[in-house]
């Protein structure tokens, strides 16, 4: 009745479906459950589409219209007859019957003889692609279960008033946790709206509370399509996390300071006009763009510690964070960075007044070349000095190196430095500001603001 494909557009509607039927999977659906969903989605559609034109449009109807603009049920020009909308939605998915000119459905190979276009398929044409049919072709073929599911696809996408985003993960737990999030969500835009929502959330933050959730299973990655639909700009981005985003979550979970450090990274990350817990903001730097390079978690703590905190527990919270990181994410064996640690933080804490060298090698850990020099600097400085240099040669090849490696070894070199001028109460960054380090200690991460609360 209703298969779970590897398109993930239609595996979330699938999964949609499923929930919105009482169901635990897909695969438990029959055929009165498809009517009662199919029926579900008529009597929603007409609810929003059917209001009078001096009527503002509700923000369902506006979810619908940026997922099927053209269709005729959610067209701007529809008709506004509440009879007339619910029997051109009702033919939307009635069920298939045998024939001859029955074709396999493009997403399930079942047998149809309905063809479906961009009308009412999301991300498939847009205006500026011409021809992408088959010749002599009206559209797609699509059955009944299929039609179903791409038409259940914004109760189980995380969605905007312009664009939707749905999640595929290789284990279909993480995506029925996503999804039964998103059916929740749903039912409070239809009722309140998107200003009804409490703000703090993404789709980013309900995909790792949900990969956070099953972080005992097999390590898995996480892989968001986000799109929008209309007929003027339509654009697709795809974001992921790596495979060892379990391994990091639990190991964050399970160290105080560390997870210390992940709130107040997130407090630094936090918008008050959008996002005033920071929730969204931290959750999208462990997600990658498909064709971006940039490593957002290490460019938020490098930005955090450019005004280096006054408290020790913050600062060490901030470098456990990225020592952790970096090790499930790039096998970096952080210990290798000792020798280089010592002499950096040895060379600066020599000066009476350390903050001129410190905002030295701020300026110098940007680049191989100038570290590099620096590093010279700092042996030959503390020789004359009558100390001895430790010896850096087994990590400078790699410290110095140019490319995103050698980049990320900086990275974590100017954390652990900064953590250690904090601990010794170097001068070096911001005053002191009442802040409170022990009172978090015990309390547990947070992705999603709202992940305490029951949901289908």
């Amino acid at each position: 009745m209703l298969a779970l494909t590897g398109h993930p557009l239609q595996r979330c509607g699938a999964w949609a479906a499923a929930l919105l039927a009482g169901r635990a999977a897909p695969d438990a659906v029959d055929s009165d459950d498809l009517d009662a969903v199919a029926q579900r989605l008529v009597d929603d559609v007409v609810a929003v589409s059917g209001l009078a034109k001096n009527v503002a449009n509700p923000d369902w109807w506006k979810v619908l219209f940026a997922l099927y603009p053209n269709a005729k049920a959610t067209h701007a020009s529809r008709t506004r007859d509440p009879v007339r909308l619910r029997s051109l939605v009702a033919e939307l998915f009635v069920p298939d019957h045998p024939t001859a000119q029955a074709l396999p459905c493009t997403f399930c190979s079942a047998s149809t003889a309905v063809l479906w276009a961009k009308s009412h398929l999301p991300l498939f044409d847009t205006a500026q692609s011409v021809n992408t049919l088959p010749p002599r072709t009206a559209g797609w073929p699509v059955c009944r279960g299929c039609r179903i599911a791409m038409w259940a696809l914004p109760y189980g996408a995380w969605v905007t008033a312009g664009s939707a985003t749905v999640v595929r993960c290789a284990n279909p737990a993480v995506e029925r946790r996503f999804v039964a999030r998103n059916v929740t969500r749903a039912v409070r835009i239809q009722q309140l709206g998107f200003t009804g929502l409490p703000g703090g959330a993404s789709a980013e933050a309900v995909t790792l509370a949900a990969l956070r959730a099953h972080a005992v299973d097999a390590p898995v990655d996480a892989v968001l399509w986000s799109f929008k639909n209309d007929n003027q700009d339509p654009w697709l981005k795809v974001s992921g996390t790596r495979q060892a985003i379990g391994r990091l979550l639990v190991r964050i979970e399970a160290d105080p300071a560390t997870r210390l450090g992940w709130r107040r990274l997130r407090r630094a990350l936090a918008r008050p006009d959008r996002d005033p817990g920071g929730y969204a903001a931290i959750a999208r730097t462990l997600f990658v763009d498909e064709h971006g390079a940039v490593d957002r978690l290490l460019h938020a703590l490098l930005s955090a510690f450019a005004d280096p905190p006054a408290s020790p527990v913050t600062a060490d919270g901030w470098r456990r964070l990225a020592r952790i990181y970096q090790e499930e994410m790039y096998g970096m064996d952080v210990a290798r960075l000792a020798p280089a640690r010592q002499l950096v933080a040895a060379w600066i804490l020599a000066e009476r007044n350390p903050r001129g060298r410190f905002n030295e090698y701020m300026r110098a850990a940007r680049s191989g070349y100038a570290l590099h020099e620096l590093l010279m600097e700092a042996s030959a400085r503390l020789l004359r000095d009558g100390d001895q240099a430790p010896d850096i040669s087994g990590v400078a090849p790699t410290l110095l190196s140019a490319g995103p490696d050698g980049w990320r070894w900086r990275a974590q070199l100017f954390f652990e430095v900064v953590a250690d001028l904090v601990k010794a109460d170097a001068p070096i960054g911001r005053k002191p500001s009442g802040e409170d380090d022990d009172g978090e200690i015990g309390d547990e991460i947070q992705f999603d603001p709202h992940e305490d609360e029951v949901y289908a």
